[in-house]
């Protein structure tokens, strides 16, 4: 169990934050995501996206629109189409009993299974409080990105069961994985 992997949340970490983001127009890569995520893949990284997608489930857009969201983040990034071994839409809202949404450790617990993973080499990297959640509720370690909206460090503030590093963006926290 040495395989070593970054699971990554979507908006506010690696495309800028566009509420109930559905057009491919509007995904715009947050800058030094591309050379963040070559570092990673650089150093033997496995690489998962995890991102709650509740605007399908309210039916402001379709799971179709997400993955096409995704889609285009991809090829903005431009270091191939395989670059995340798996990616996870959690599109339930409320969460549904055994749910993939965010803090739900079941996506996280699945690729660690499935991939050959000790929690120790699994990392949590996200913008919000459920990407830290979700790391706790793992036992894996996380990094927040003080980049989203509102700030995570305001928001963490009452959350003293969440101490993980808060940096400022994905680049800082691969070079202090690596």
């Amino acid at each position: 169990m040495n395989n070593k992997a970054v699971v990554l949340d979507r908006d506010g970490t690696l495309i800028k934050y566009v509420p109930y983001l559905h057009h491919v127009k509007n995904v715009q890569l947050i800058r030094g995501v591309s050379e963040a995520l070559r570092l990673l893949k650089n150093k033997g990284y496995k690489l998962f996206l995890h991102t709650n997608q509740s605007g399908v489930s309210r039916e402001y857009f379709t799971l179709d629109d997400a993955k096409k969201c995704n889609n285009e983040m991809i090829r903005q990034i431009d270091l191939g189409d395989n670059l995340f071994d798996k990616i996870c839409i959690a599109t339930d809202l409320p969460s549904e009993e055994n749910s993939y949404r965010k803090p739900s450790p079941r996506f996280g617990n699945e690729i660690m299974a499935k991939f050959n993973i000790d929690k120790s080499n699994l990392i949590y990297v996200g913008d919000n409080i459920s990407d830290l959640e979700t790391a706790k509720n793992i036992g894996c370690r996380g990094y927040g990105l003080n980049c989203g909206v509102p700030n995570l460090k305001t928001k963490l503030k009452t959350r003293e069961d969440l101490n993980y590093p808060i940096l400022n963006n994905l680049l800082e926290v691969a070079q202090k994985i690596i």
